[in-house]
């Protein structure tokens, strides 16, 4: 049996050295040796940390790059036969994925655990989504998300996240101007005939906390929404 020796992934503030997602190594694989491996376990673990922290500091695009970039090596790396390998070898006389699967698990954790999609405004590039497509229809911003579990959202300009412990979202919308958000919730099904939704705020935009309208929090301190056959809209504003 092998295992990995060593690995000195990078650290949040390390990022002239080591990219997030690669790791100095002496991987003991397959292939062993010592080089940059790409998108080892590491990758999805250490964004965790970072998009924790883009959360705080939301106009840092950089950071969102580097922590949106090492959640997704957790995925990048599995083959279409659904082979999931320890790290994916750089060297140029390589280039292909190691063959065994290594640690692999904990970076897919990395990913379950951290997984959402984000909508930012570039200075350049305008309206962008990481983890959805965007639609910009008259006043609105639509994301629509494409992630695995479709469970989690921040929108960067005023600093919200929605997160859902039960259902999932079809899309999130945003109001530039009125900076009003909607969010279109799945039908119900047998297992989830209600949605479960925690709204958070870092404050970014000095307005305070943000509620879901017309809905109220259970001792969890989450909103219970019941779901419907068909698709569900619901408001999340700005408390009074």
């Amino acid at each position: 049996m092998r295992y990995w020796l060593t690995c000195l992934p990078c650290r949040i503030g390390d990022t002239t050295d080591v990219p997030a997602g690669i790791g100095i190594s002496f991987l003991s694989g397959k292939l062993s040796r010592v080089e940059r491996q790409l998108h080892h376990y590491g990758s999805a673990l250490n964004a965790i940390p970072v998009l924790h922290a883009y959360k705080e500091v939301p106009d840092n695009f950089y950071m969102l790059r580097v922590g949106y970039g090492g959640l997704m090596g957790a995925l990048s790396n599995i083959t279409q036969d659904g082979f999931a390998p320890c790290a994916f070898h750089s060297f140029p006389s390589t280039l292909r994925n190691d063959g065994i699967s290594g640690d692999y698990g904990p970076g897919f954790f990395g990913y379950a655990v951290n997984t959402a999609s984000f909508l930012t405004r570039h200075d350049e590039f305008g309206w962008i989504a990481m983890g959805g497509n965007i639609i910009v229809e008259d006043e609105w911003i639509t994301m629509n998300l494409t992630t695995a579990a479709r469970s989690r959202v921040f929108i960067a300009p005023v600093g919200v996240e929605l997160s859902l412990d039960a259902g999932k979202f079809k899309s999130v919308s945003f109001n530039p101007e009125t900076e009003e958000i909607k969010a279109v919730l799945d039908v119900e099904n047998e297992f989830t005939p209600e949605a479960l939704m925690e709204v958070k705020s870092n404050d970014v935009s000095g307005e305070g906390a943000w509620k879901v309208a017309r809905f109220t929090k259970n001792d969890r301190n989450l909103y219970e929404i019941p779901l419907k056959k068909k698709e569900r809209t619901i408001r999340v504003i700005k408390e009074n």
